[in-house]
């Protein structure tokens, strides 16, 4: 554990004229040297700012340091050159004096600079010739994990995910060798390592300074973590527009014709004069036009759902009322059902139609990933402004690659699928002021978690 290293005291002893002395900010030091501190002393001190202490209060064995221009302390009997070798008095006084102002004011320089660096909300981090770190702000900790007295002195590959390492470092050494810029002075989107082990997208700035013939190299980070969530749910609007476009326009062709020819092969299912070949073929075309209408419904929903009607209920009771459908189906598939309420939720507004849509599509889903039985958790609780319903299945689980794009519309990994169930019940609970996530590891299952405000949120 670092210690404070142990103060330097200098006693200024002054004149009954002399208070000119500058406001003096006390103590003052420069990181990695030991403060000094000054005390002003006089005979008469007539003056409140700055403080002057009564010369009969100066006890010379707590002083590093006595400087007497004036030599007002010659009449002291503990005060003689003899006695104190580090009493000093003629005109050396005032260059001292002067030098320590100078260094006061360096000081409070000092503490301007360090003090915007280091209160930064952007991560800012310094690096020497060799690739090791010396400077290292709040901001860096808040977003890195490490704290300042971990990370300084330390290799910068502390922070550089594993596939950067060495790279970063040959970047060094060829700016070092050659000069040329490549990336100093250009904003750059590269991915960093948190002290977890987590990486993270980030946006960084690199600058170069030459002091004292040694180069100093500074990197201003910045986590975009949550623009670059932004940015992809920017993208998806402009998606969903124009594919909700696009299907606006097949529902409405192919809505009639479809009707027609449903209507007409179920006036045929009702003739005598068919045999059975002929009834099986026009079965199917009906059982066709069925599905097919199914597709444009959801189609027509996923485009334009009616607004949500929300009512106050209990959502415990819908999701009884939900497993109760599936009661029988679950059964035959030997899947078991666990219910779990971890804390009791709260009466909520919500329309009870579409959060039964929601709740049936991810039941339909945990009964598909089982389909050589398995177990189903349903999780209620209450998590500081929301409540969560967590649906967890012990299926096959998916890959990562599936689960980032699994809310997408239209994709869909099954062969009768149509992608949109999943699409549709994220828009029903974000509509509600909510959430839905996933996660899931393959081989160990998968669990949504539906995240719902206990409140209203009020209209921005």
């Amino acid at each position: 554990m670092a210690t404070t290293p142990k103060a330097i005291r200098i006693a200024f002893v002054l004149d009954g004229e002399e208070f000119i002395w500058p406001p003096v900010t006390l103590p003052f030091s420069l990181e990695g040297h030991p403060p000094v501190e000054i005390v002003l002393y006089a005979a008469k001190p007539a003056v409140s700012e700055p403080r002057v202490e009564p010369l009969k209060d100066l006890d010379p064995r707590k002083f590093d340091l006595i400087l007497d221009s004036q030599a007002v302390t010659a009449g002291l009997p503990d005060f003689s050159p003899a006695k104190l070798d580090y009493l000093i008095t003629g005109p050396a006084v005032g260059f001292l004096k002067d030098l320590a102002c100078q260094l006061r004011e360096l000081r409070q320089k000092q503490e301007i600079n360090s003090g915007i660096i280091h209160s930064a909300t952007d991560a800012i981090i310094t690096i020497n010739e060799d690739h090791l770190i010396i400077g290292y702000n709040q901001g860096a900790e808040k977003m890195l994990g490490f704290t300042r007295q971990e990370a300084l002195g330390q290799d910068l590959s502390l922070i550089i995910p594993p596939p950067y390492k060495a790279e970063h470092r040959d970047y060094v050494r060829r700016y070092l060798a050659t000069r040329e810029a490549r990336v100093i002075g250009k904003h750059l989107r590269l991915t960093a390592l948190r002290r977890d082990g987590r990486e993270f997208p980030m946006s960084i700035s690199f600058s170069v300074a030459e002091i004292g013939g040694n180069f100093y190299f500074t990197g201003i980070l910045r986590d975009i973590t949550e623009y670059q969530e932004m940015e992809g749910r920017l993208v998806q609007s402009e998606r969903l527009a124009a594919v909700g476009n696009t299907m606006a326009h097949i529902a409405h062709e192919i809505k009639n014709p479809l009707l027609i020819i449903g209507g007409f092969a179920r006036q045929l299912l009702k003739l005598p004069a068919f045999d059975d070949k002929a009834r099986q073929k026009l079965s199917m075309i009906a059982e066709e036009v069925t599905n097919l209408e199914g597709l444009v419904a959801e189609m027509r929903d996923f485009v334009r759902r009616p607004p949500a009607e929300k009512r106050p209920g209990r959502l415990e009771i819908l999701i009884s009322e939900v497993l109760e459908l599936f009661h029988d189906t679950f059964g035959e598939n030997h899947i078991k059902v666990n219910r779990v309420e971890e804390s009791p939720l709260p009466e909520l507004n919500f329309d009870a139609k579409q959060l039964r849509q929601v709740l049936i599509n991810l039941f339909k889903n945990g009964l598909e990933a089982m389909p050589r039985g398995g177990e189903i958790t349903i999780t209620t609780r209450g998590r500081g402004e929301n409540v969560e319903v967590v649906v967890a299945d012990t299926g096959a689980g998916m890959s990562p690659e599936v689960v980032a794009n699994l809310f997408q519309p239209y994709f869909t990994t099954k062969a009768k699928g149509t992608g949109l169930g999943l699409a549709i019940s994220r828009s029903i609970i974000q509509e509600h002021g909510g959430s839905i996530s996933v996660d899931s590891t393959p081989g160990q299952g998968s669990a949504f978690t539906i995240r719902l405000p206990r409140t209203e949120p009020v209209p921005g």
